[in-house]
Formats: structure tokens, C-alpha cells, sequence
């Protein structure tokens, strides 16, 4: 009974709690592919949708934030609103962008495995801000990460691989700018609550991109029922509830390198997705490719102790 107590204490002390959290937050964020399927069906444009992602989720959030804390919730300091603008600026807006230019260089196959090494950049990081270990474990899972991506991205057909120095740039410029979510946030986490890193993000995400891409006739052009119907649970389900769990998860006591290797479980989400919504074909090569990236998060989160001898 002793051993079942601890086993239980061990499952829900706060870093598990955490871990879960974040893979919760890839979770949702795997049904991102089926928002913009939705929405491009209904006439929204690249760079619409990805402007209605951020704006719905401020938008939602206000509520939210009103019911579960009032007035008091908005408040930040100067620091948190720097952090909150490099998030929002950087990790939200300018990815995006740097993301759609990839895409249209090189494709969305080669934007997708160049968007796969932003754990590599994480790992980085956390050792030089947050002095974390990186040992041969570590390396090892995300060598086999990428290659699960890889495989699942092509399911093994290379024909739409596609080489463009332009187009890698950008495609490892968003790897980067993606990563920034995880560091900025962890640091960011600390001091204020995840309600109000996420609502500022947002706010400083949308208000860039608005400028950059200037969606408001594309709005009036595509404006309808269906369409926001799909813009709100783009807003709610892969941008509000995704961030709010990966904010909160990033306020436990977890290793940060770890994180974006959990949270790649969005991958699969969005494989299985397109085969069960939209009929899209999973071959073997793309089956061991899903094996193979849940096999790398089981391996980052062993133990040496746990490794077989």
C-alpha cells in the first residue's frame, strides 16, 4: 500500500503535473492543420488566417481573464510587457511569417522537417540561460525526434523535398523564432501568470501581423458564418487552450530541454487527423515515423537509472 502511495505522490508531484501539461498543450496544438483546412476552405488566405489565430484567441481570452480574475489579472510590470512583447513580436508574429515564406520557397514538406530542428535550438538555450545538463540521453532523443518527424513528414517520398538556400533560411529562422516560446516563456512564467504572458502575446502577435499583412479587407472580403465559426475554434482550442496549458506547464519545475521533444506529439495529432478527417494515406514509412518520434519522448524522459544495461 506504501509502494502504491509513493507511486501515486511520484505521478502527481508537480514536474509530471507539468510534462503533462505541456503535452496536453501538443495535443491541441496537432489540430492546428484541420483549423486552416477549414478556414482556407471558406476563402481565408495564408496570412488572414494566421492573423485571425492570435486576434480570436486575445479576444476569447478577455472574458476568460474578466470571470476568472477581473481587472486585477491584466496587470504587468515593465519587465513582464517586454517579455510579453519579445513572445508576441518574435515567437508569434515574425514566425509566422518567416514560416509562410519558407513554405512558399521550399514547400511544406521542408518547412515542416526545417520547423523540427527548433528543439535542437531549445536544447541550446537551456544550457547556456538555464545551465541545464545535456547529456548523451538528451542528444540521443532528439537525433531519434527528428528522424520520427522526417519519416512522417515524407513517409519516406523525397519527391517534394526541395533545396533553396532563401528558403532554408527562413525555414530555420522560424525553427529559431519557435523555440523563443519556450525559453521566453519559462522566464517569463516566473513572475507573471499564464493568463496574462498568453493575453499580452497576443495582443503584440495580432496588432504585428496586422501591420505586416494588413487583413482588414481581406476579413470584410471572406466574412461569414462558417467562417467564424472556424476563426473561434481556431482561436479557442489550438491557440487559447494550447498556450494557457504550456504557459501553466512551463511555470512547474521542469527541464526546459525536455519540453519542445513532449510537445511534438502535435505531429502525430495532425497525422492522425489528416487520415481520419480528411482521408489523407498513412504508409508504413509514416507509421514507424509516428513510433519512432513517441519512442523519443519516452527516451527523454528516462532516467539513467531506467536505461537498460
Amino acid at each position: 500500500m506504501n509502494k502504491i502511495m509513493e507511486y501515486v505522490r511520484k505521478l502527481f508531484s508537480g514536474d509530471i503535473i507539468g510534462y503533462i501539461m505541456i503535452f496536453g498543450a501538443g495535443t491541441l496544438w496537432g489540430t492546428i492543420g484541420l483549423f486552416v483546412k477549414l478556414l482556407s476552405g471558406a476563402g481565408a488566405s495564408t496570412s488572414l488566417i494566421a492573423f485571425m489565430r492570435l486576434f480570436m484567441g486575445f479576444c476569447i481570452l478577455i472574458p476568460i481573464m474578466l470571470c476568472t480574475g477581473g481587472l486585477k489579472i491584466f496587470k504587468i510590470d515593465k519587465k513582464g510587457l517586454v517579455q510579453c512583447l519579445l513572445l508576441g513580436i518574435l515567437a508569434q508574429a515574425l514566425f509566422n511569417y518567416c514560416y509562410n515564406v519558407s513554405i512558399g520557397s521550399v514547400g511544406v514538406a521542408t518547412a515542416s522537417i526545417l520547423l523540427y530542428t527548433a528543439p535542437v535550438f531549445v536544447c541550446i538555450m537551456s544550457k547556456i540561460i538555464f545551465k541545464e545538463l545535456i547529456g548523451k540521453l538528451k542528444v540521443f532523443a532528439l537525433v531519434v525526434n527528428l528522424a520520427g518527424c522526417f519519416l512522417m513528414v515524407t513517409g519516406g517520398d523525397l519527391s517534394a523535398f526541395k533545396i533553396s538556400a532563401f528558403g532554408i533560411f527562413f525555414g530555420l529562422a522560424a525553427a529559431f523564432l519557435y523555440s523563443l516560446v519556450t525559453i521566453v516563456g519559462k522566464i517569463a512564467s516566473g513572475n507573471v501568470h499564464p493568463f496574462t504572458i498568453v493575453f499580452y502575446s497576443f495582443l503584440f502577435g495580432w496588432l504585428t501581423l496586422g501591420v505586416i499583412s494588413s487583413p482588414w479587407q481581406a476579413i470584410a472580403d471572406v466574412s461569414g458564418l462558417k467562417f467564424w465559426i472556424y476563426a473561434s475554434g481556431y482561436g479557442l482550442i489550438p491557440t487559447v487552450g494550447s498556450y494557457l496549458l504550456y504557459m501553466g506547464g512551463l511555470r512547474k519545475n521542469l527541464e526546459i530541454s525536455k519540453v519542445p521533444i513532449i510537445a511534438s506529439v502535435e505531429t502525430v495529432i495532425a497525422t492522425l487527423i489528416g487520415v481520419l478527417v480528411f482521408k489523407e494515406n498513412l504508409n508504413f514509412i509514416s507509421v514507424l515515423g509516428i513510433i519512432i518520434l513517441l519512442a523519443s519522448i519516452a527516451i527523454m524522459n528516462m532516467k539513467k537509472d531506467e536505461i537498460p544495461r
